[in-house]
């Protein structure tokens, strides 16, 4: 066996490890010339872990010859490595849906996820008052509960910038217009949500579909099933990640607003369900 040339790419024991757990995945699934390839590839950049002999000089070891030193190691190694990180990770900091896991997920979905993240964050009406003039910005994702109305009124009072009765004047609702007008359930439509920057509307329907929307344009971004009754109430997780809708079919089915793929399927009532509330947990 060659010594390692000057040239190869320098990389660290851990990444050579998972490019060997990689190429061990690949070998023994439908990829099969994409693990050829990438064993290729592995052996004439020399990424593979080296073999040291007694002098400490570092030497180039084939993947066959790895595989062979490193029996104990099966191919779904590294499969079974992703299965166990999100169990364990939810025992130090539990995510949002217990016992839903994702490599992709994101806020308290997400495998990177730090106590700091997940930290309750809870705002008195002094602090609604000192931000922009009683008029606070968005709601943070780690904030406790939704912000109450009395707090808000209370911190604009506390500013002075608005007396209790001008807040809610009548004539506002006067100059209130049609935004737009938007047609596309083929029944009643039973609930409607937004999400958490306001970009998206959720509509529920007697057709029992859930349809997204875009706030702005009223183009139909998508379009959700798997209810077979009407949709009784919807609700958004505080990362804005995912859409649980409640129906009469006495399940609460959850999907992603990233790829509007189905996640959950929660079942226990005995009766139909009538309304949703997601609350956050530390």
């Amino acid at each position: 066996m060659a010594e390692t040339t000057a040239t190869s790419p320098k990389v660290s024991p851990l990444e050579s490890e998972l490019y060997f757990l990689i190429a061990r995945f690949l070998s023994a699934g439908p990829c099969q010339k994409s693990a050829e390839m990438l064993v290729k590839e592995l052996e004439e950049n020399e990424l593979l872990p080296k073999r040291l002999d007694w002098e400490g000089n570092e030497y180039h070891r084939s993947y066959v010859n790895f595989v062979l030193s490193n029996q104990h190691i099966p191919p779904d190694y590294l499969l079974r490595i992703c299965q166990r990180i999100g169990t364990l990770l939810d025992k130090e900091i539990p995510s949002s849906v217990s016992g839903v896991q994702s490599l992709l997920g994101a806020g308290r979905q997400s495998l990177l996820r730090t106590a700091k993240d997940c930290k309750q964050v809870v705002w008195r009406g002094s602090a609604f008052a000192a931000l922009h003039r009683g008029r606070p910005p968005e709601v943070p994702i780690t904030y406790g509960s939704p912000p109450s109305v009395v707090d808000v009124v209370r911190g604009r009072r506390l500013t002075g910038s608005r007396r209790f009765s001008s807040i809610f004047p009548a004539s506002t609702y006067q100059h209130i217009k049609m935004h737009r007008r938007i047609l596309g359930h083929l029944s009643s439509v039973y609930c409607i949500a937004f999400d958490r920057t306001g970009h998206r509307i959720f509509t529920g329907s007697d057709d029992c579909l859930v349809k997204i929307w875009a706030t702005h344009t009223g183009r139909l971004l998508s379009t959700l099933r798997g209810h077979s009754t009407e949709i009784s109430d919807m609700a958004v997780n505080y990362e804005n990640t995912m859409l649980a809708a409640g129906s009469c079919d006495k399940l609460i089915r959850v999907w992603c607003l990233r790829t509007c793929a189905p996640v959950a399927v929660l079942q226990g009532h005995t009766g139909s369900i009538t309304s949703l509330q997601v609350i956050l947990t530390i």
